[in-house]
């Protein structure tokens, strides 16, 4: 490593600054990064709020022992919980920072928060879509501080079905900010860590871990889609480059928080449907049939069924790919590939199924610090809290219509200014191995080439056709897989391969591989190397596959 070290700092002085990169990303992706005229006065005037603001109708909740659980870098904290078993079930409270007590509607901070959609997360920097004053700050449920928060209360049985819930408004003061690692070691070993904690805190955390458990378990029975994707650790240099990279299955600490936000969510939207005939919802349409026919072709050629009739469920895909395990298929690849066969989620006004989750009524309420839907969701609650029925001129259809639309396109521009940003950086650390040979797994197929993602890092680099072999390599999509007839050589999802780093091309988000035969290196002309840049330059589909899918 010291080598590798050695050679990345030869490179440092030709590299183009990270703040640079980050700057011409959020500029090509058309998002906002200044706050416009008339933000600062509503600042002032919240600041202003905050001093005497009225308690009337919250109820008083700083005595429940809410805590919060994020990773390492987390700035801004909108979710606290805290869980009670008892002889009946699981007293369960999801506490999400009350934004809209705070946001104003129609004025220009909202309308700043609703043309950002969400913040935007770049490594090492964050765009956010609320100004740190509110998001740092006032709506930040920090350890120790008193803030108003919008608490969906859960009666669950031990089974794990919520069998009543309600929404009030209330004062909670968080009990300790906890961080994933600490807490997944906690429910592994309860008396190795955190015995600093007060034991109320400690039984709310193996209580949560019971609820969550049984939540997934209801979430199958319903037809969930489960992916064990593993989760990257980058860690980075002062200057903001990756030093290094390291895969870890999730945490469970993790997996817990995800279950309690997908129990409020749903309740959320329940609420909702009964309340408004219109709404925001967050819905995922299930994949098309010709979709799921190549599926069901790839899966059976590893031997592998896919039930559940024409188009089936998640449960029916997760059992499939648990069923490839005993064929020693590597499930990366499947899953990737299951993934691929989806639809997108999107924000819609009118209620639809939320495939990938198994819910028929599915809405996000417990982000609103970073995304403008949940506030949408806020403000629609505390009309049903206050029991008011909305006014006509509240979030008309044509209005709701246009918010969800937005929503889902500045979700998408996230998403490719999170990828583009990440595949720069990832390019950046890989020039240091240009020439080393690494061990790994074919995640693609295209019609040039192959995908490579390395087992030593979670690095995606292509292999172009006329490096994978001897013979000329054709292209079957119905299959995916690309075969040499005359060699009878192919090359599918899931193969191994070892591969050589020919080059990297940073600002193109683009790492080339060479694959290495069994027998030594197969180290390529320079005749070759101008071929295989020259072609892999030229412009071409690349269908990629975000991990990280939102839900």
């Amino acid at each position: 490593m010291n080598k590798a070290r050695s050679k990345r700092q030869q490179n440092l002085s030709d590299e183009v600054p990270v703040a640079l990169v980050q700057e011409r990303i959020l500029l090509k992706n058309q998002i906002p990064t200044t706050w416009p005229e008339g933000v600062e006065e509503a600042l002032i005037a919240i600041a202003k709020k905050a001093t005497d603001d009225s308690t009337n109708g919250v109820l008083d909740l700083t005595k429940v022992p809410f805590v919060t659980i994020d990773g390492k870098d987390a700035r801004d904290f909108d979710d606290a919980v805290y869980c009670r078993q008892g002889p009946d079930g699981f007293d369960l409270d999801v506490a999400i920072a009350d934004v809209s007590r705070w946001v104003e509607r129609d004025n220009a901070l909202d309308d700043a928060a609703r043309e950002r959609g969400n913040s935007v997360y770049l490594p090492g920097h964050v765009v956010p879509m609320l100004p740190e004053l509110l998001s740092n700050d006032l709506c930040s449920l920090n350890p120790g501080e008193v803030r108003f928060a919008l608490v969906c209360r859960m009666k669950v049985t031990h089974q794990g079905k919520i069998d009543d819930y309600e929404f009030v408004e209330a004062r909670i003061q968080s009990a300790g900010r906890l961080i994933y690692e600490e807490v997944s070691e906690f429910l592994e070993q309860p008396d190795s860590v955190l015995l600093d904690e007060p034991l109320a805190v400690r039984e709310s955390l193996m209580a949560l871990e019971t609820v969550s458990n049984q939540f997934l378990s209801q979430r199958r029975g319903a037809g969930s889609l489960q992916l064990e994707f593993s989760e990257t650790d980058t860690l980075f240099d002062d200057d903001g480059h990756i030093e290094s990279m390291t895969s870890r299955p999730r945490l469970k600490a993790a997996r817990l928080i995800e279950e309690c936000m997908l129990a409020a969510n749903v309740c959320a939207g329940q609420t909702l449907e009964c309340a408004f005939s219109q709404a925001i919802y967050r819905c995922h349409d299930a994949p098309d049939r010709d979709a799921i026919n190549m599926l069901r072709e790839i899966f059976g050629m590893f031997g592998v069924t896919i039930d559940g009739g024409r188009v089936p469920n998640g449960e029916s895909l997760s059992r499939a790919l648990a069923s490839a395990k005993q064929f020693e298929i590597p499930l990366s690849a499947l899953q990737v590939l299951v993934l691929r066969s989806m639809k997108q989620a999107v924000y819609s006004p009118s209620r639809a199924p939320h495939y990938g989750l198994g819910f028929a009524t599915y809405t996000h309420f417990t982000s609103p610090i970073r995304r403008y839907p949940d506030l949408i969701a806020h403000r629609l609650l505390k009309i049903v809290l206050n029991r008011k029925k909305a006014p006509e001129s509240d979030y008309s259809e044509p209005e709701l219509v246009m918010i969800a639309d937005h929503c889902s396109s500045t979700e998408r521009r996230a998403e490719i200014a999170e990828r583009e940003m990440m595949a720069w950086l990832k390019g950046q650390f890989m020039r240091q191995y240009v020439g080393n040979v690494f061990s790994g797994t074919v995640s693609g197929i295209a019609e040039f080439g192959a995908f490579v993602t390395l087992d030593d890092f979670s690095v995606e680099g292509m292999i172009h056709v006329s490096e994978l072999g001897r013979g000329y390599f054709e292209f079957d999509e119905r299959h995916m897989t690309l075969a040499a007839h005359r060699t009878g050589e192919r090359v599918r999802l899931g193969d191994t391969m070892r591969v050589r780093v020919a080059g990297v091309q940073p600002e193109e988000g683009k790492i080339d591989f060479i694959r290495v035969s069994d027998e030594g290196d197969r180290a390529a002309s320079s005749r070759s190397r101008k071929r295989n840049s020259s072609r892999h330059n030229q412009a071409r589909p690349r269908r990629r596959v975000d991990h990280r899918r939102r839900h």
